[in-house]
């Protein structure tokens, strides 16, 4: 191997501990704050990450860093697993029925997930949840097709955002029935002026699946309880 093969080796080498460690960070971020809430110290994260103080800033400044950092992996992650099986559905209320369905349902699936999402305020939840990002996107072709009422795009997207962001609160807390994301979605469908026979047929068609890459941080702790 001559010097510059030497010197890539290195840098492949070096670059990838380098994400393996920040993987790692975040798989106990993740853990940490599903506990704890969002006002963990980092000395929590590190101590799980089994790393040294030092290490944790050659990565993240600050603990509101490293949760931005672990609500916009999952977000990303769930995102493309999610939207591509959404935007097969011409009919933007189907859209909204079926994304706030699954978005529900990863929230059971994975129960990490929405510990960490029940426990951050508002305004980060709202930046960080996936539903709405497709709900404001629905709401405004659903508005412009004339398929929903005439409540205004702004009025409509933040109604299903608390809405969503209720749900998902509620499905990580407590035992809930099976159709609870059918019901959720039905109520947001009816709030936005479709008929009770409309939304009950939409909330009630078959659910595609999806399915998370096997190295996704929300794959990777799975196993572990929020």
């Amino acid at each position: 191997m001559n010097t510059e093969d030497k010197e890539n080796h290195r840098t492949r080498v070096a670059a990838s501990r380098r994400e393996k460690t920040r993987a790692r960070l975040l798989e106990s971020a993740l853990l940490v704050f599903a506990q704890k809430g969002p006002h963990a110290v980092i000395e929590d994260v590190i101590a799980h990450a089994g790393m040294a103080r030092g290490s944790f800033y050659n990565y993240f400044r600050t603990n509101e860093e490293l949760l931005a950092a672990v609500a916009g992996e999952i977000n990303e992650e769930l995102l493309r697993a999610i939207d591509p099986v959404v935007l097969r559905c011409d009919d933007p209320a189907e859209r909204i029925a079926c994304g706030t369905r699954l978005m529900l349902h990863a929230a059971r699936r994975f129960p990490l997930y929405g510990s960490f999402m029940a426990r951050l305020p508002f305004p980060a939840a709202n930046n960080s949840l996936l539903g709405t990002h497709f709900l404001a996107r629905d709401v405004a072709a659903g508005m412009a097709a004339g398929r929903f009422g005439d409540i205004g795009q702004r009025v409509g997207s933040d109604m299903l955002a608390g809405l969503v962001l209720s749900a998902a609160y509620s499905v990580a807390r407590e035992p809930l029935e099976p159709d609870y994301p059918d019901a959720s979605a039905r109520a947001m469908l009816r709030a936005l002026g479709l008929g009770e026979a409309e939304a009950a047929r939409l909330a009630a068609l078959p659910l595609p699946a999806f399915e998370l890459p096997p190295d996704s941080l929300l794959r990777r702790t799975q196993l572990f309880n929020g």
